[in-house]
């Protein structure tokens, strides 16, 4: 077992800026993240991997987090914070999840709240006063910023209470002047010891900013790629689960200024470790036999959350039959959408294939080893229209695209393989369904056509 952050109550952007405007004696004494239990099951080695590339002093690509839905990305994210809180590391995370971060402005009294805030932690604190504060680049830095800050002093640390002056003064709060007022802090504290990290989970909901606020977007962007790749100021980790996210982030920033990395579901073997050790002692009075075990793999497959989800439904009906079933149906009703698209609600475009082309990708993929295809092969089963076909269907988040740049390692020492995917010996991306309960609502339905 281990620990992870709870998601923090919602803030309102009022609450946001006027928080952004105290000053640091004035903030709220720290408060501990709130701990609770989480079953992190087997992530030491992506949890490992991540906090080296974290620890790297010279940041060369923004780093695009993804995977499947529900495998466990933002439990490793969060637990990247607790450790690096407890190595006194500067770390911003923002949670797009939260509506308040569905525009520019409140996005900006985030980041603002979140910078001003890593300075309440003891260590960072002791950090900003000390070795920050008697840093050059820093003080010089600081007597640039205008007549509305005083002249540094001799106290301790009055360069870096002159910053937050500056920084929380109530004419910074557009984002593009909180990015600017960003950067120049980071240029100046380049020499410190400390590299600071942002993590901004879910940022696929960056694309549901208004088109009136694209000159932000573009801002925010800019800022990403000159902290991370040009200027080496910080690290940048963006978290999603969603395959279309990489398409429009290279169309932003082009697909040269990032790297993927991959967090995925668990084998079977690490599945069955994880279901006998982590969910059913808490569901002692439902057995579990090897043919039900089954019957719940193949419809959960590796993914945490539905088995956990699987664990949530026995519990109430008191059958894993039922449980596995009530998965089914759910999944049976997603799958429903697309087989409809005229009837699909869009995301910025009208799907771009017919029900006669979602029944072939679903036989493609059950077919297919591991019901995984390589994405330039499923283009070419496609037809002459494969290309964009297949960029709608990830558009519409009905398809999936695995990476083969996985954080864990591929086999172990023994040779068995580590990935529930085997990774493809060309290193091509491979297509998939979104979730194992609809591969499996995949199978059937094209099991019944095959009959009919």
């Amino acid at each position: 077992m281990s620990v992870a952050l709870q998601e923090h109550r919602e803030i309102s952007a009022a609450q946001q800026v006027q928080l952004a405007s105290l000053t640091l004696d004035e903030l709220p004494e720290e408060e501990d993240y709130e701990i609770v239990n989480t079953e992190l099951f087997d992530r030491k080695m992506e949890l490992e991997r991540l906090a080296r590339l974290l620890k790297n002093p010279a940041p060369s690509d923004i780093i695009v987090l993804t995977g499947p839905p529900d495998a466990g990305k933002t439990a490793v994210l969060q637990q990247v914070v607790v450790r690096r809180k407890s190595e006194a590391r500067a770390t911003l995370y923002i949670n797009c999840r939260e509506k308040d971060y569905m525009s520019s402005q409140a996005f900006a009294a985030q980041l603002k709240l979140q910078l001003i805030a890593q300075f309440r932690s003891k260590a960072l604190k002791d950090f900003a006063f000390t070795t920050l504060d008697s840093l050059s680049e820093f003080r010089s830095f600081v007597m640039r910023l205008g007549p509305t800050v005083s002249p540094v002093g001799v106290e301790t640390g009055s360069a870096f209470k002159q910053f937050l002056q500056h920084f929380q003064s109530p004419s910074i709060t557009a984002l593009d002047d909180v990015l600017k007022e960003f950067i120049g802090f980071l240029r100046a504290c380049k020499k410190g010891p400390v590299l600071p990290t942002i993590i901004i989970d879910e940022a696929n909901q960056l694309q549901q900013w208004k088109e009136t606020e694209e000159n932000q977007l573009d801002a925010l962007m800019r800022f990403f790629v000159l902290i991370t790749k040009e200027a080496k100021l910080a690290h940048v980790v963006l978290a999603t689960s969603e395959s279309f996210f990489e398409y429009w982030l290279s169309e932003r920033v082009g697909h040269h200024r990032f790297t993927v990395r991959v967090i995925g579901d668990f084998t079977e073997k690490l599945a069955k470790e994880f279901f006998s050790k982590h969910c059913v002692p808490n569901l002692s009075e439902v057995p579990v036999t090897g043919y039900e075990w089954q019957k719940i793999w193949e419809v959960c497959g590796g993914r945490p959350k539905l088995l956990l989800a699987c664990v949530e439904r026995a519990a109430e009906t008191l059958n894993w039959t039922d449980a596995v079933q009530s998965l089914i149906d759910d999944a049976m009703r997603e799958i429903t959408q697309p087989l409809h698209p005229a009837c699909l609600t869009t995301r910025f475009e009208k799907p771009l294939w017919t029900t006669a082309d979602f029944q072939k990708v679903m036989k493609i993929l059950t077919d297919a080893p591991y019901n995984a295809v390589a994405e330039q092969d499923m283009q070419a089963m496609l037809g002459s229209r494969g290309d964009e076909m297949l960029r709608s269907f990830i558009l519409h988040n009905v398809l999936h695209v695995r990476h083969a740049t996985d954080l864990r390692n591929k086999v172990d020492a023994h040779g068995n393989t580590l990935l529930d995917i085997p990774a493809d010996h060309q290193g091509r991306n491979m297509i998939t369904a979104v979730s194992p309960a609809q591969q499996f609502v995949m199978k059937r339905l094209v099991n019944q056509l095959l009959t009919s």
